[in-house]
């Protein structure tokens, strides 16, 4: 009667390491930070929509790979296609109700200050594509649109994970 037994703790034996990982997997990504800010600007002729995002990982030093992001917008004209600017260097600072972007590139064509809080939210950004084209000759002249001239207060931003 040893022998049955035996099988079934070795099946036993088999799952348990698996299922052990299947719940860390979980509970890891369930701790994974915020990683998008979603900004509407209310009562906008144009219906603006910007999306801070990861533009997907980057060749770092040592071999390591570094998040990318980028601003995405849409509008009315576009017909909800995106419009994207990479912001290379980036650096936000997201948590669960707070968001924080400080962003200028060397030449100064591309800025994009960002702030969310539960209190009030803000956005301006600034984009010269005949000063990015000289550096990213592929840049979509498109780009230009995303410009607020000027801080916008009046936008409505959610911060969370990614859409599947």
């Amino acid at each position: 009667m040893t022998g049955p037994v035996f099988k079934s703790c070795s099946l036993a034996g088999a799952l348990v390491p698996l299922v052990c990982a299947v719940v860390l997997a979980r509970a890891a990504n369930a701790a994974d930070p915020p990683s998008t800010v979603t900004c509407r600007v209310r009562d906008d002729a144009r219906r603006r929509e910007f999306v801070l995002h990861p533009a997907g990982p980057a060749p770092a030093a040592a071999g390591a790979t570094e998040t990318r992001w980028q601003l995405s917008m849409r509008d009315a004209e576009s017909k909800g296609a995106w419009i994207d600017l990479l912001l290379p260097g980036a650096r936000p600072a997201l948590t669960a109700s707070t968001a924080r972007l400080s962003y200028r590139n060397s030449n100064g064509g591309r800025q994009v200050d960002l702030e969310v809080s539960p209190a009030a939210s803000r956005l301006e950004v600034w984009v010269d594509h005949g000063l990015e084209v000289n550096i990213d000759p592929d840049l979509d002249p498109r780009v230009d649109r995303l410009n607020t001239d000027g801080p916008i207060a009046a936008v409505e931003c959610t911060i969370g994970a990614p859409a599947p």
